[in-house]
């Protein structure tokens, strides 16, 4: 292989040129072109106060809901379709357990006065073919 030596070989010119003066100046042509009003900076500080002000509200909203729930529905008074129901799927409360807790005026409230004559009874048992239900419910 034949030594090469670059200092001797003839040199190659790129072909490419810069203007003269080209980069001092180009600091100064670049500013003018610029445009001259200049954008709308948003602060990202501004984009998190919303998201963190719509946070504390969800937070506070998941906190209430719940308490005014329980607060406005609990009441002291047992329904009383809720209390029959008990009574009469519990076999454990006897009659004797009922009179027991029953005061004069709960005694007042339950007896009701019907004025139905015993010739309707008789005509509605004797026209009904489900007698048996009535004897046994």
């Amino acid at each position: 292989m034949k030594t090469f030596k670059l200092e001797n070989e003839p040199k190659i010119e790129s072909g490419f040129t810069t203007p003269e003066n080209y980069f001092e100046e180009f600091s100064a042509k670049f500013l003018q072109q610029l445009p001259e009003n200049e954008p709308k900076v948003i602060s990202i500080f501004s984009i998190t106060k919303t998201w963190i002000y719509a946070a504390a509200a969800a937070i506070v909203l998941a906190l209430t809901i719940p308490v005014y729930n329980n607060y406005h529905t609990k009441s002291s008074e047992i329904d009383t379709i809720t209390l029959e129901n008990y009574i009469a799927y519990h076999s454990t409360v006897s009659d004797a357990d009922l009179v027991s807790i029953l005061d004069e005026k709960d005694i007042q409230k339950i007896s009701t006065n019907l004025n139905i004559e015993d010739k309707k009874i008789e005509d509605e048992l004797i026209t009904n073919k489900n007698l048996e239900q009535y004897i046994l419910n």
